[in-house]
């Protein structure tokens, strides 16, 4: 199997994936977005951030309305190295204090 040479016979994992090319590309600045519930229609608010390797993971719920959160969360992937608004700050974790959502 390509890619998966120098690993055991039998090596469960996927092969590695290549590494993510960003040249020439626009940072993203996840709140320059707007998400949408396609249930009930109603804006969804970020609650939750994560880093997993290259990507950061971002969480957005419904907090309006009908739907039940685990059901309707959206995720949206943002190249790490594209991501201005958690590279502005490399310690952040996620939290309201630095999502802007006391203004």
């Amino acid at each position: 199997m390509p890619g998966s040479e120098g690993r055991p016979t039998g090596d469960p994992r996927p092969p590695a994936e290549p590494a993510l090319d960003v040249e020439g590309h626009s940072p993203i600045n996840i709140r320059n977005l707007s998400i949408k519930c396609g249930r009930c229609d109603q804006y969804q608010t970020l609650t939750a951030f994560e880093r997993r390797g290259d990507w950061n993971v971002y969480s957005y719920e419904c907090e309006h309305g009908p739907c039940d959160p685990a059901a309707t969360r959206t995720l949206v992937e943002v190249p790490a190295a594209l991501d201005e608004f958690a590279n502005r700050d490399p310690d952040w974790r996620g939290g309201r204090r630095h999502a802007g959502a006391e203004h």
